[in-house]
């Protein structure tokens, strides 16, 4: 992995999360129009390393809630209004990215040639590289490749004391995009429909299949919200 300047080929994605139709639209955060998308929800936190084990629908039985595409990590905990720092917001596990990362390599005619992009207000603050506007942010772009990814120990090639997963990650024939929105508990992936298939029948990832206009905003999650109370 290497920061690298040329940040003209970011500029192909910021026209694409146009947000006309909502801030919390999927495809206001990985891009409008591609085939199919997919949400794929965080681990939850736990002491465990083992991330496959650590799922919401743990959390939603013991709660007597319903998992859905939709569904928020507060909601499962019944709390009345969104107050993050829960199910990692905003941070892809490591772990998660690769075991993606095969998957998403054999859906692109260059999976050697792949750009990650770091928020500049969040770990891309600590790197050093010339800075790119993409939608409402400003990103730190690294050359990578699927292949990297899949194998842990990049992190510290640019800086970083372990490896952190970038906000948006493409690859140069933009044939999809993995895109984990700062304010978000999961990740979601925009391309084709095999390789979203190829992902939700992937038995590790607790994933769901999702489309462009999809609300993935608190009030998104409308089965598990708490009844409102009836007056007397």
């Amino acid at each position: 992995m290497k920061i690298i300047d040329d940040v003209e080929r970011a500029a192909w994605l910021g026209p694409r999360m146009h947000r006309v139709r909502g801030w919390a639209k999927v495809g206001s955060v990985a891009g409008y129009g591609f085939e199919a998308y997919a949400r794929i929800l965080h681990p939850r936190p736990t002491g465990d390393g083992r991330w496959e084990h650590r799922r919401w629908s743990d959390v939603a039985t013991a709660a007597g809630k319903v998992m859905h595409p939709l569904v928020q990590w507060e909601r499962l905990l019944d709390l009345d209004e969104p107050r993050g720092g829960t199910s990692d917001i905003g941070h892809l596990d490591p772990q998660v990215l690769a075991a993606l990362a095969p998957l998403l390599r054999v859906q692109t005619a260059t999976p050697d040639d792949a750009l990650a992009a770091y928020w500049v207000g969040g770990t891309g603050q600590s790197l050093v590289g010339r800075s790119v506007a993409i939608d409402r942010y400003d990103y730190v772009l690294a050359h990578t490749g699927t292949a990297e990814l899949a194998t842990p120990g990049w992190g510290p090639r640019i800086g970083f004391r372990s490896d952190e997963p970038p906000q948006l990650l493409w690859p140069e024939d933009h044939a999809w995009v993995l895109a984990t929105e700062i304010d978000w508990d999961s990740t979601i992936v925009a391309g084709s429909q095999p390789l979203i298939e190829s992902i939700l029948t992937d038995d590790r990832f607790e994933v769901y299949q999702v489309t462009e206009d999809s609300d993935l905003s608190w009030n998104g999650d409308t089965i598990n919200r708490r009844p409102t109370s009836s007056p007397a």
